[in-house]
């Protein structure tokens, strides 16, 4: 039993030790390069940013004017289109998204030794990311 639970403590520390190593890494800011403006938004037109976790994929468009879109599958599917689903906005070097009445707010860090458009939304949960220039689908 004794083992079991030592197993057990160092696989958590473990799990544990990997997200805060990854929340870790250089933050995204508004002075960083890039911004957190013109990651998320930008040239002004929105960005897609792809997001990870588990065996979980989607894809939310940040567009205008703060809205923000999950791409689903697609504008023109009768099933599952395009839609809002809420609000972005930034501050304090935060990302936040806004469903309804409920938001969360994120740091945006770049994902160390994973390439230049790797990065790590912190915050309730750790998300692994990417983003895309436009409002575009994820491949």
């Amino acid at each position: 039993m004794k083992k079991l639970l030592l197993t057990s403590a160092a696989l958590l520390l473990g799990v544990t030790g990997n997200t805060l190593a990854v929340c870790s890494d250089p933050q995204i800011t508004s002075t960083s390069t890039p911004t957190l403006t013109t990651l998320i938004n930008g040239n002004g037109s929105g960005n897609t940013v792809c997001a990870a976790s588990g065996n979980d994929r989607w894809q939310e468009q940040h567009r205008l004017g703060g809205q923000l879109w999950d791409y689903k599958k697609g504008p023109s599917d009768p099933v599952d289109p395009t839609s809002q689903v809420g609000t972005w906005s930034i501050a304090d070097n935060k990302l936040i998204h806004t469903y309804g009445s409920t938001s969360y707010s994120y740091t945006v860090h770049r994902r160390q030794g994973f390439g230049a458009n790797a990065f790590t939304l912190c915050g309730p949960q750790t998300f692994d990311v990417t983003f895309l220039r436009g409002i575009t689908s994820c491949p």
